[in-house]
């Protein structure tokens, strides 16, 4: 193995070091290194941009698909807590060989031993038990035996039903339960009532816009992993992850969480920053003190590797259209490649919930990435995303939303 080209990652790697890494791995087959954990992997997306990078890496490298580790051989709290995360799921689910810190263990089955008990209460809705610390995870992986697990679908699926586009919006649970569902992972991890009423106009609104992205989401992706299935890899992972992060103010640095560099994520990020004193006092709970300035911010991140937002909108709004008009045509209320009660992404409703609340938004799909934060704008004008285009490709579309608390 050492002869191969590697490419390694490291703990406080951000979007534009992903970005980089899909680069590099486009151009040339990729053995990953890859450390134990994500540097604030739950906070503001940067597990899901990982996820990302580990789908587009599989997906470019045609290979046997080699991860190395730190890891020791075979201690179960170290690979308990290496698959509690997205990033280490991730990994032993796209890899053929996860090698140990000896270079020569194959990890890859343990781990994934290691996580069937997580998985198990994600499936059974033991909000509790899927948690780790302040982040719930909810994962569905292709051909796995939890892949239509009850979080999201109503039941498992047949053959028939999953060949029938026209079912496929009645296998998965209505936008009203897909909004409960973040609103009872959010009683679970214990959130403080004020924050509840903070969220309320996000996570009560009468059009769903929450619901119908989360539903729409899922629905695409069994859609098109069934009927492309020669444009789609055959390894397909979606989740959504939701926490509410306590995170120190040095640690929150705008050049890692965007692609590109851009004045109002800067302003934005030095704005919450500065506002870190106003929130000591108390943890999340409010039960009991701390001594240091932090900011709290919820987390909803959603990840799929069906065909993005531009492949799936641009039959709809016209094939001249490039990646970054398509994608800015999807925060156009309601616009859906699919007709019905339940399509629509709700992207332009959830924008307005985000600028209202003060909060952040970033997509990454296709060549394109969209990020939104409150200071985007001018006043009294329509939100409205900055777009990025050609970028590098990426499978999937990654989407994060991070909201401020106790304000």
């Amino acid at each position: 193995m050492s002869s191969e080209f590697r490419r390694s990652v490291r703990e406080n790697d951000g979007v534009p070091e992903f970005d980089q890494h899909i680069l590099a791995v486009q151009q040339r087959a990729a053995r990953l290194d890859i450390p134990e954990s994500i540097k604030y992997a739950g906070a503001l997306g940067r597990s899901i941009a990982f996820a990302q990078f580990v789908a587009s890496w599989a997906a470019a490298t045609h290979t046997t698909h080699n991860i190395r580790t730190k890891l020791s051989n075979g201690r179960p709290d170290d690979l308990e807590r290496f698959v509690s995360r997205l990033h280490g799921l991730t990994a032993a689910y796209y890899a053929n060989q996860i090698v140990a810190s000896d270079g020569e263990t194959d990890l890859r089955r343990q781990l994934l031993n290691a996580a069937k008990p997580r998985i198990s209460a994600m499936s059974e809705r033991r909000f509790a038990d899927a948690a780790r610390g302040p982040t719930t995870e909810f994962v569905f992986v292709n051909r796995a035996r939890n892949q239509f697990h009850s979080a999201v679908y109503k039941n498992t699926p047949t053959i028939p039903d999953l060949m029938d586009p026209q079912r496929h919006g009645e296998l998965i649970v209505s936008p009203e339960e897909m909004n409960a569902l973040v609103y009872n992972t959010l009683r679970a991890q214990k959130l403080a009532r004020r924050d509840f009423e903070r969220l309320e106009p996000l996570l009560n609104d009468p059009e769903r816009p929450l619901g119908h992205l989360l539903h729409e989401t899922f629905r695409n992706t069994a859609e098109h992993a069934y009927l492309d299935a020669g444009s789609i890899p055959i390894k397909g992972l979606r989740c959504i992850l939701i926490g509410a992060h306590s995170i120190q103010p040095d640690a929150l640095q705008p050049r890692a969480l965007v692609s590109t560099n851009h004045p109002d994520i800067d302003d934005y990020f030095e704005d919450l920053r500065n506002r870190s004193g106003r929130l000591r006092g108390t943890d999340l709970l409010g039960t009991r003190p701390v001594s240091r300035s932090l900011i709290h911010i919820l987390e909803i991140s959603i990840f799929d590797t069906g065909p993005g937002f531009a492949s799936t909108i641009r039959p709809v709004v016209g094939n001249s259209m490039d990646d970054a008009a398509c994608v800015e045509e999807c925060f156009r209320d309601h616009v859906s490649s699919k007709a019905g009660e339940n399509s629509g992404l709700g992207l332009g409703r959830i924008l307005s919930h985000v600028d209202s609340l003060g909060g952040f938004l970033r997509i990454r799909t296709s060549t394109v990435e969209a990020f939104f934060s409150s200071r985007s704008h001018p006043p009294e004008s329509s939100p409205t995303p900055n777009v990025v285009g050609d970028l590098a490709q990426v499978t999937g579309t990654a989407l994060t939303i991070a909201i401020p608390l106790v304000l």
